[in-house]
């Protein structure tokens, strides 16, 4: 029961920090592609609601694909 439970936590902590990683880059690469005339602009007109939604959907993506790639190195490891 052990080993199950670490290999699940390693699962989650990975993908709680794939997700984190994957929602700010997301951020910042928004606003970065945006041109020049369009970034003050978009920023005013963002709604803190708009904010989060981005966010939360890039840490949900993030976080999903950690979850994964995570799984998968770690469910051929032998922890006894």
């Amino acid at each position: 029961m052990k080993p199950l439970l670490t290999k699940v936590l390693v699962v989650c902590l990975i993908a709680l920090i794939c997700g984190a990683a994957a929602g700010l880059l997301f951020s910042l690469f928004f606003y970065g592609m945006l041109p020049e005339h369009m970034r003050a602009e978009v920023y005013v007109s963002d709604t803190p609601a708009r904010v989060r939604l981005r966010f939360w959907i890039a840490f949900a993506a993030g976080a999903i694909l950690g979850a994964v790639w995570s799984y998968r190195m770690v469910k051929g490891m032998d922890l006894r």
